[in-house]
């Protein structure tokens, strides 16, 4: 299972499950990821938990953007390696770096979505503890 900090592990889990459970030339969006997990607006934390994942662990490369595009970041070697991973699933990659999320994406039965406790396990920055800015002119 891959390391994840103390304020984002049960959002990860969740993340990690959900992708887990994508099958073999299927995939989802960030967007859809964060949605089903209950935090719609979330879909960079999902990216940015993937991105730290352990392939071995985690089949990332089933996630991809809202208009299907390859991720630049994809930490195997970029969009020609998550090209090469898609295509090595059975997924058709387009010439412009997308697939065809009408043919290709998964929509999860409810079984399959991870429940979080509650609202609070996304928490990723604690802004309760920052000082508070000040509206002096300095």
């Amino acid at each position: 299972m891959p390391k994840v900090s103390k304020s984002q592990s049960a959002f990860a889990q969740a993340v990690y499950q959900l992708v887990r459970a994508i099958p073999k030339g299927k995939v989802m969006t960030y967007g859809q990821v964060a949605a089903l997990l209950g935090h719609p607006r979330a879909a960079q934390q999902v990216g940015w938990v993937l991105h730290w994942s352990d392939f071995k662990e985690v089949p990332y490369q089933r996630v991809v953007n809202r208009f299907g595009s390859l991720a630049d970041g994809y930490t195997r070697g970029g969009r020609q390696a998550h090209k090469f991973d898609l295509e090595s699933e059975g997924i058709e990659v387009q010439d412009d770096m997308t697939i065809d999320l009408d043919r290709y994406l998964w929509h999860p039965p409810v079984k399959a979505v991870p429940k979080l406790a509650r609202p609070e396990d996304l928490v990723l920055i604690d802004f309760a503890s920052r000082p508070p800015r000040s509206n002096k002119i300095r």
